[in-house]
């Protein structure tokens, strides 16, 4: 009976073009991974040869990815992020380590809305460490699906990738504050009044591209107003500070403003209607989930 072939790239070559390609040349990259510039030429050399395609240019300054290189790494991204959860869940369950999680919080979802996603879970189990980062929404989505996160929440994005599933969908109400004393329209003012009053403001919004800005828009483009921001940010918290200092004005997460401690420096504007965005949770799909995990996901309360 015929053995079965070996891989022509294992984890360790992988890491190994991984650094070579990170450093972008044959001394760093060695120096790195513990070896002599000569053995990690010859073990990326042997690489290319079990491969059959040659995965970087070299010249006398510089190592680049060839195309056939940045595909094996594209295409290869999720593997250490994985094979890391993996052995993680082994010393979880099997060698008695300290339980963890996760999470990652997009940059437009408030201090605010964290007590609905931690409150109850770090209560029940404070044996379990949670981690808490901050992302850009397209590399939190990037890190759940690579396994570096357990849980991320933000606004849905256009499209999930394969090995990621959303389990809670929340509406979140926003308001639009102004600066205390500031001149603001009536519920009951007709259009054109609404629309001379907006457009005269000097907005904080979030920045343009982003799902929460797209909502803002949308709902001042149906009440006929041409709004244009003075300020972007990418901070909701931040812009309630700003809009107390009577910087601005801003359209912000109901949420955030009910945990904001100086209140008497702001005033809420009575909408027409509701402006509110759509806010998910999203984990790795696997095939079967932590008890840990699944615990705090079913904890989530908003």
């Amino acid at each position: 009976m015929n053995e079965p072939s070996l891989p022509a790239i294992d984890l360790h070559g992988l890491h190994l073009v991984r650094l070579v390609a990170a450093h972008g040349g044959m001394t760093a990259a060695a120096k790195a991974a513990g070896l002599s510039q000569s053995a990690l030429t010859r073990q990326i050399q042997l690489i290319e040869s079990r491969l059959g395609v040659t995965l970087f240019q070299r010249t006398t300054r510089r190592v680049t990815l060839t195309p056939a290189g940045s595909l094996l790494l594209r295409e290869t991204e999720a593997v250490p992020g994985i094979m890391a959860g993996a052995l993680r869940r082994l010393g979880e369950e099997f060698h008695g380590h300290a339980r963890k999680i996760r999470i990652g919080f997009s940059r437009s979802v408030s201090l605010a809305h964290l007590p609905g996603v931690l409150h109850g879970f770090v209560r029940r189990h404070p044996e379990v460490t949670v981690t808490v980062s901050h992302h850009a929404g397209s590399k939190l989505v990037e890190d759940v699906a690579d396994s570096r996160l357990d849980v991320g929440v933000l606004c849905p994005p256009s499209r999930l990738p394969a090995g990621v599933e959303v389990t809670h969908r929340i509406a979140d109400s926003f308001a639009i504050i102004a600066p205390h004393g500031h001149s603001v329209p009536a519920v009951a003012a007709d259009r054109r009044e609404w629309r001379s009053w907006a457009e005269a403001q000097a907005w904080i919004h979030p920045p343009a591209g982003t799902r929460s800005r797209a909502c803002i828009d949308a709902w001042w483009e149906k009440r006929g107003a041409a709004i244009s921001p003075a300020m972007e940010l990418d901070s909701f918290d931040m812009a309630i500070h700003l809009v107390a200092l009577g910087l601005g004005t801003a359209c912000v997460p109901r949420r955030a403003v009910s945990t904001f401690a100086r209140k008497r420096r702001l005033q809420r504007v009575r909408l027409p209607e509701p402006l509110a965005r759509e806010l998910v949770v999203i984990v790795p799909q696997r095939g079967s989930v932590p008890d840990h995990i699944r615990d705090f996901v079913g904890s989530i309360l908003f």
